[in-house]
This record gives structure tokens, C-alpha cells and sequence, in this order.
């Protein structure tokens, strides 16, 4: 026998005495009540016990103190068997395990063979320039370019990457053929200042180099960086290495490399760009400036003109010092 079920009886018992004490309710009540706690509902008790006190009227206190004994004893009883059912389940249910966290590892940490986020592609942000061209200089024809210009952020890394290409004819042979490519990787040392490194590649067939190759590192300064209005400028050293064509000679020097753009908003759909970035070797040194316009057409689209500007202090035998090309351009913005 439970506690909780003894304690229900000793209840019901104080108040079965306290009937017996006033010769308790009638007989036949009793028997009624009885019968109604059997069913083990307190509802029943309550009901018969009222048609008990209209039937003896003269026992109603008798009636009443015996049938709060057995309701006082049935709601104990339930109580304890809810109880005694809850206990059971637990006990019987397995306990879930919390999840297992490993405070070890960072969250940063990434699974062995996988490069760092920083290194990862992802969302590219940029634009891809179809132009028509005239140039002189070096080659003195019309030709046709592709530029592509792409740069992603991730936490203090950005990544920028250029390519281009130019290709013309002229009377059915080859007169133009320029690409080129460059990586640049800034990490941001401030709100506008950061540190960079840089590669890069240039090969133009006519120009009297094979091609130029240039690794350095440097510091950039962000002077303006709002929406309408943007001025950087950025440099330090580094080093060039130059095959000429026909010497076959390599010009292979430590180098200085620095640059500068400027975009400006002049009123919405209208844009200006300057972009002029010089590498200064012992030998011959070069300068290269673009100046451009450019209108929306679309979200995406936009069309303008631009100029771009080559000037060699010293270029191989044979070859002048100045490149020139006016372009008509179309950019889609990614």
C-alpha cells in the first residue's frame, strides 16, 4: 500500500468517525454512497449523496460528512495513481542524449584538404567590356578587345582579377595582338587603408618585349569612398622580368609599381573613370593612363567611349615610345 493511499484512508477514516460520532447517515444512504465511490468517480458520490439529503433530510450532516470522507479518499487515490503513472513512464523511456558539441573545434576550421573560405570562389562582382578600337602607334589599324574586370570580398581579403585581349587585321595579315592578365590580393589594415600583392602578365607582339612579368607588394589609401565619388591610390616594389624580341636579351630588375583610379558619378547613368598606373625599372619604364565615359543603358548595360594611353621611356630598337587607341565600348555589369 502507497503512502499517498494510506494518507486516503486515514482521511476517509477522520470523517467516517466524525459520522459515527452523530450515529452517521441512515442505512440505506450508506449503502448508496458506497456503491456511487465503487465507480471511483467523485461526480457520482456528489449525486447520490444529494438524493440522500432530500430522501433523510433530518441526516443531511451525517450524509455530507461521510460523502466528503469518500470524495476527500477518491481524490487522494487519483492523484496518487497519476503519480505512480508518471514515474513509470520516465523510468521506462530511454533519456535523449543532448547534443553532442565539440568546443575543440572553431568555426573557422574547415575539413582537412579543403582551402580556407577566403581562398574559395564565390559571388563575383565586376564587368565584361566588348570594345571596337582604332590604335596607333606600334600597330596602326582597327581592331576588336575584351576586358574583363572581376573583384570579391570576403572579411579584410579581396580578391581582383583583370583580363583583356585585343586582336585586329589589317589587309587580310596580323597588325594587333595584346593580353594580359593580373591578380591583385588586398587585405584591409584600416577603414582605408590596405596591403596588397600583385602578379602580372603582359605580352603585345608588336611592342618589342616577348612579354613582361611583375610580382611586388605594396600599400593603397581609399581618399574617397563614397557612392557618386571614389579616389585610391596605391604602390610599392617589386620585380619585372622582360625578354626582348630581338636581342633576345632579358631585361630582369627590380621594379617600383603604383597606380591610381578615380570613378566619379557625374549624375546618375553617367559615369567618368581614370585609371593610371606606371612600373619604373632601371632600363625603361612605362606609363599607361585610360580615360572613360560611360552612360547606362540598362540595370546591366551601358555604353560610353574611352582612351587609352602607352608611353615606353626606352622600347627596343625599332619600336616608338607611344601607343595609342580610341575605343567604343560595351559593358555588361555583374
Amino acid at each position: 500500500m502507497s503512502a499517498r493511499f494510506a494518507a486516503a484512508l486515514a482521511v476517509f477514516t477522520v470523517f467516517a468517525c466524525r459520522a459515527s460520532a452523530q450515529d452517521g447517515p441512515p442505512e440505506v444512504a450508506r449503502a448508496m454512497l458506497d456503491a456511487a465511490a465503487a465507480t471511483g468517480q467523485t461526480t457520482q458520490v456528489n449525486a447520490v449523496a444529494n438524493a440522500a439529503r432530500a430522501v433523510f433530510p433530518d441526516d443531511a450532516e451525517a450524509i455530507d460528512a461521510y460523502a466528503d470522507g469518500l470524495t476527500s479518499a477518491l481524490l487522494l487515490q487519483m492523484l496518487n495513481a497519476t503519480s505512480d503513472y508518471l514515474v513509470v513512464k520516465a523510468a521506462a523511456e530511454p533519456e535523449k542524449a543532448a547534443p553532442k558539441v565539440d568546443d575543440s573545434i572553431d568555426e573557422q576550421e574547415l575539413p582537412s584538404g579543403e582551402p580556407p573560405k577566403w581562398l574559395k570562389l564565390g559571388p563575383w562582382a565586376g564587368k565584361a567590356t566588348a570594345s571596337g578600337l582604332v590604335s596607333s602607334g606600334n600597330s596602326r589599324n582597327a581592331a576588336a578587345g575584351l576586358r574583363v574586370d572581376a573583384h570579391r570580398e570576403f572579411s579584410y581579403f579581396t580578391h581582383n582579377i583583370s583580363l583583356y585581349f585585343d586582336y585586329g587585321k589589317s589587309k587580310g595579315v596580323k597588325s594587333q595582338q595584346r593580353w594580359g592578365t593580373a591578380y591583385k590580393l588586398d587585405y584591409l589594415l584600416g577603414d582605408n587603408t590596405y596591403a596588397y600583392g600583385r602578379f602580372s602578365y603582359d605580352e603585345d607582339e608588336f611592342s618589342g618585349f616577348d612579354y613582361k612579368l611583375f610580382g611586388g607588394v605594396g600599400v593603397g589609401h581609399r581618399f574617397f569612398d563614397t557612392k557618386e565619388f571614389k579616389l585610391k591610390v596605391e604602390g610599392g616594389p617589386g620585380y619585372q622580368y622582360s625578354p626582348i624580341d630581338d636581342t633576345r636579351e632579358v631585361d630582369k630588375h627590380a621594379a617600383f609599381y603604383a597606380s591610381g583610379e578615380l570613378d566619379w558619378i557625374i549624375r546618375p547613368g553617367l559615369k567618368f573613370e581614370q585609371d593610371v598606373n606606371t612600373t619604373w625599372t632601371q632600363p625603361s619604364s612605362s606609363l599607361i593612363s585610360s580615360t572613360a565615359l560611360t552612360t547606362s543603358l540598362t540595370d546591366t548595360l551601358s555604353a560610353g567611349v574611352s582612351f587609352l594611353y602607352r608611353y615606353e621611356t626606352d622600347p627596343p630598337a625599332g619600336r616608338v615610345n607611344t601607343d595609342t587607341s580610341f575605343r567604343m565600348n560595351l559593358t555588361y555589369g555583374f
